[in-house]
């Protein structure tokens, strides 16, 4: 057949541009986001299967995977004395026990979200895989939340087990019948539990014993939790295109309770006592260092000198007895480089009682040597007198000093007397300085510090003040005297000020409330009053608020005791930050019973926040109110809409086990 020319040459022309496009190299266009987690496919064993006997398990899903702390994230019920070996290789992630396996038992590895995607990182939340070496696999679960009794921070990855043993040596004596850890949120579930009464704990197991002792971290429920389920009516909604309701379809699910356990973590702040410090800091002072706070103060004696050495030195201590400090004010003493004492301090032996020690030290101080004394003229002697080394004295207070608080000042070694005529208070009224009559001047604790003095005034708001010691005022332990000494400082305007105050629902007394900072400090404590707290004189800044239902009114914050069966003191956050302006007054009115426990605290002052998804960073800079839509809603383990979430969950026979993070109606008892 014969061919057009024409056609021909449009044939070739276009045959090259085909063969040109399918060898250039562009810039590949960007798919939508990855969001999907790795899907569950299959085992061996497979899930709830019965009579196993091996103890290596594989587990395959659809895609690569990976795991993420998997030591911290993935636990195995019962406990495990030896570290299970974890794995993850392409599209399967394989456990081997290593403990030997008990008969009759159900296992549970909970891998919380460690299973994840190896592109976008995707997590495979609240992920749990169960078998039974016996002829049945047991069925029921609890769940809750675990919160800092004092913070209400999540206590992320922290230990929770359960005891049917209800002795109340079994958290110290036994491990755990059962066990989970809590996520990124605090929740927790433990899982495959059978029928009967149990204990329920929360443990910062830092030993990894599964047994509490006195300085991990703790939680326990007062009451006994008997597990059970029941079967509710749930609302299914599928959507059409648009977002369009298209079908609600009614279903029953089984439902595990309780749901709403609430375990309050605390410390005891227990320590074992012993001396950890002791040295000799110069020639005037002396230093012990006490590992915890003691109510009874060690015994100190001189074992070499000659003759019996009494009241020889001055005491300066920490408020809770842990760091003294030892000032020798007795000059043969002083003289002495080697101090050899004998010291009595109380230990913990280890039964845990206190008993007295007794210990032979030494104090050794290498006297610096004392330079030559410059001539003034190459011919002149030696000046013979010696220089008069005075009293330091240095202001505590800031130069612009806050209308409420006093003045303090103090010298760089103990006093041993004061002349208060010579202390002098002057404000200064147009260009003159009048001296001011009616302050009060004391030892800020002269029990604990010998040092540091106060001086308090109803001070006149925007006044310039100055304080000034006379010469020879006040004299130390060593004979030093101060040279004249002045200080200015000026009193902040009233305006400069702002006002706040509590107007509190379902407390009247008993409670204190905390002002904090952005850092969730303790900026200011004032007690509740008629269900009224009223900070005055706040600077501006923005504040939130907590408060402490002080159940034996000493006006602090009391932790727990488990042996004592006693809960920390219960705390309430308001549930939202106060921006303080100058010169204004603001009221706010607080229902503390408004929000469930675990929603109170401000999403912005929360430290323990949950982890963020890869492609979610990207989501929270371009969505406004990223932060409040995730601290008012999604408060569960997972997404339970998720079809292979959902699917996995009926073939393990689980179910969702929370009530939208609502602890709070078995709170306040």
């Amino acid at each position: 057949m014969k061919i057009n020319k024409s056609a021909y040459l449009f044939l070739t022309a276009g045959l090259i541009a085909l063969l040109y496009s399918c060898a250039s190299i562009g810039n590949p266009e960007g798919g939508p986001i990855d969001k999907t987690p790795p899907i569950f496919i299959g085992s061996n064993p497979r899930p709830m299967e019965t009579k196993v006997d091996r103890s290596k398990i594989e587990l395959t899903f659809d895609e690569i995977v990976t795991l993420k702390d998997p030591q911290t994230k993935i636990i195995v019920s019962p406990a495990q004395i030896e570290m299970p070996k974890i794995s993850a290789n392409g599209r399967k992630v394989t456990v081997e026990l290593v403990d030997t396996m008990k008969e009759n038992t159900t296992y549970t590895i909970d891998f919380s979200n460690a299973i994840q995607d190896n592109n976008e990182g995707n997590p495979l939340e609240n992920f749990a895989f169960a078998f039974s070496t016996g002829e049945s696999i047991d069925s029921l679960s609890i769940s809750g939340i675990v919160l800092d009794s004092h913070t209400l921070e999540p206590q992320q990855g922290v230990l929770v087990g359960v005891h049917s043993n209800l002795a109340d040596s079994a958290l110290t004596t036994l491990p755990f019948d059962r066990i989970s850890r809590t996520n990124d949120r605090g929740q927790f579930t433990v899982r495959n539990m059978k029928p009967g009464k149990y204990h329920v704990f929360a443990l910062n197991d830092m030993d990894r014993d599964f047994k509490f002792n006195r300085s991990e971290n703790v939680a326990f429920c007062d009451s006994i939790i008997i597990p059970s389920t029941k079967v509710e009516n749930f609302s299914d909604t599928t959507f059409a295109v648009g977002h369009k309701v298209d079908t609600v379809m009614q279903t029953n699910r089984t439902v595990f309770l309780p749901n709403d356990i609430l375990l309050n973590m605390f410390n005891e702040n227990y320590k074992a006592q012993y001396l950890t410090k002791y040295e000799r800091i110069d020639s005037t002072r002396i230093f012990l260092k006490m590992a915890a706070e003691a109510d009874t103060l060690p015994s100190l004696k001189i074992l070499n000198m000659k003759e019996e050495v009494k009241d020889w030195y001055v005491l300066e201590r920490s408020e809770k007895n842990d760091s003294l400090v030892y000032w020798i004010k007795d000059l043969n003493i002083l003289s002495n480089d080697t101090l050899q004492l004998e010291v009595k301090t109380q230990f913990t032996d280890t039964l845990e009682n206190l008993v007295w020690k007794t210990d032979t030290l030494d104090f050794k101080f290498r006297r610096p040597k004392a330079p030559k004394k410059k001539k003034r003229h190459k011919d002149e002697e030696e000046d013979s007198l010696p220089q008069i080394k005075f009293l330091p004295i240095s202001l505590i207070t800031p130069t612009t000093h806050e209308v409420y608080a006093a003045v303090e000042f103090e010298v760089n070694t103990p006093i041993d007397s004061l002349n208060p005529e010579a202390i002098h208070l002057d404000i200064k009224q147009d260009t003159l300085w009048n001296e001011v009559k009616d302050f009060r001047l004391a030892y800020k604790d002269s029990l604990r510090n010998k040092r540091r003095l106060t001086l308090r005034h109803s001070w006149e708001p925007g006044a310039n003040y100055r304080l000034r010691v006379d010469s020879l005022g006040i004299t130390s332990i060593y004979g030093e005297f101060n040279k004249p000494f002045e200080a200015p400082f000026i009193v902040r305007n009233i305006e400069d000020y702002g006002n706040l105050f509590f107007n509190i629902t379902g407390v009247t007394d008993m409670a204190f409330v905390e002002l904090l900072n952005a850092s969730d400090n303790v900026i200011m404590t004032v007690p509740v009053k008629a269900g009224r707290a009223e900070f005055i004189n706040l600077l501006p800044a923005k504040y939130y608020a907590r408060l402490v239902f002080d159940r034996n009114g000493n006006g602090k914050y009391d932790t727990g005791n488990y042996a004592l069966k006693q809960q920390p003191e219960e705390v309430v956050y308001f549930a939202k930050g106060i921006k303080l302006k100058r010169n204004w007054d603001m009221e706010q009115n607080w229902d503390i019973y408004e929000l469930p426990i675990d929603m109170q605290k401000p999403i912005e002052i929360k430290k323990n926040k949950p982890e963020r998804k890869k492609w979610g960073e990207e989501e929270k800079r371009n969505q406004q109110g990223f932060e409040d839509e995730e601290d008012n809603g999604f408060n569960d383990f997972g997404d339970e809409n998720d079809p292979n979430m959902r699917r996995f969950n009926r073939m393990n026979g689980y179910d969702s086990n929370y009530n939208n993070g609502n602890y709070n109606q078995n709170y306040f008892r």
